[in-house]
């Protein structure tokens, strides 16, 4: 599912990859359509700045699933965890593992996976990875490629 909406002013795109039915699982939580306007109001990329339109929908930051280790998700509300990656690929693989452990564990339901469509690790190598993952990745995901254009 891909849509492209306006955005005061500029021209924001999104793509969208649901993994193992996530965004039924968000629907049902009613935080589908709510991540959709947390990520329609960002204006660029920016780590920060996405977290803090999280907090503004009462999201809590840096949340720590597992309280004996220091990992923790950039948002977590109603045991859906979001993770904003815009550097680093090999970060990737560590969240999955961490949202396999948490979902085996019943802290996690599902994973919000936000990244950026035009750099590392770009949306189309984190779906690639979900694909090659998918024997031992069973943990909803919901991939979300953030693009300005």
């Amino acid at each position: 599912m891909d849509f492209k909406c306006k955005l005061k002013g500029h021209e924001f795109g999104m793509e969208f990859f649901a993994y193992l039915d996530t965004d039924s699982i968000l629907r049902k939580k009613g935080l589908l359509d709510e991540i959709h306007q947390i990520l329609g109001s960002v204006k660029n990329t920016d780590h920060r700045a996405i977290q803090n339109q999280f907090l503004r929908k009462g999201w809590e930051l840096e949340h720590r699933i597992f309280p004996q280790v220091s990992w923790a998700w950039d948002a977590y509300k109603d045991k859906a965890a979001v993770s904003i990656e815009l550097s680093l690929i090999d970060a990737v693989h560590r969240d999955f593992l961490r949202a396999i452990l948490g979902h085996k564990q019943n802290k996690l339901n599902v994973l919000v996976y936000v990244t950026s469509t035009f750099k590392e690790p770009r949306f189309e190598n984190v779906r690639r990875d979900i694909e090659i993952f998918k024997g031992i990745l069973d943990v909803p995901i919901l991939l979300i490629g953030l693009d300005h254009s």
